[in-house]
């Protein structure tokens, strides 16, 4: 009987031991930590964020904390999670959900602490910065191709209709020409006068 009461207590406990740890593991995992990170900078609660990043980088949060520079709200991506690193796609968006923003395309770069994951917030903005650069740089790319284009299909056409007028122009001489010089085949050589 003792040997039942055991095995019917043993059981639960070690069932909730499990799902303690496993719980804990979800809660420190690289999209949870990413995830809070976010949130307490949307939120402007900069104590919090702090929790969530590397020691040796919480003074980047001041960046992430200026009017000019706060997003306020994100949506995460694709992660890859290596056994001591991890970088997990993010959007910021300048304005709240519902209204026209700006997206800011970056990483949010963690590192493995004996705390847990951790964001590198240095990392993390060198990627916002890195990104959004290239977007940009990407975007002039596109609209000088297309300037190119469209100069180049200009350029075709504004050439072609100088060939049409110079050959109608040469096509109206020729007629002058022909109109106003008289036939010389008719005529015939003139003779040398004599002195």
């Amino acid at each position: 009987m003792t040997h039942l009461i055991k095995r019917y207590i043993f059981i639960p406990i070690f069932i909730l031991i499990f799902f303690i740890f496993s719980c804990n593991s979800t809660a420190n995992s690289p999209e949870a930590v990413t995830k809070a990170f976010w949130q307490a900078v949307v939120d402007k609660d900069m104590e919090k964020a702090k929790d969530f990043a590397t020691w040796d980088t919480v003074e980047y949060l001041q960046y992430l904390n200026s009017s000019k520079t706060h997003p306020e709200r994100f949506d995460l991506g694709e992660a890859m999670i290596g056994e001591k690193s991890a970088e997990i796609e993010v959007v910021l968006h300048t304005k709240p959900a519902g209204k026209n923003s700006v997206r800011i395309p970056g990483k949010t770069v963690l590192v493995k602490t004996e705390k847990g994951w951790r964001v590198n917030i240095k990392e993390s903005l060198g990627s916002v910065v890195k990104q959004t650069v290239n977007n940009v740089f990407d975007q002039l790319n596109n609209m000088l191709q297309k300037g190119i284009n469209e100069l180049d299909r200009s350029f075709s056409e504004s050439m072609n209709e100088l060939g049409k007028s110079l050959d109608e122009g040469a096509k109206e001489l020729k007629k002058e020409l022909d109109k106003n010089l008289p036939d010389l085949e008719n005529v015939g050589t003139p003779k040398a006068q004599e002195i």
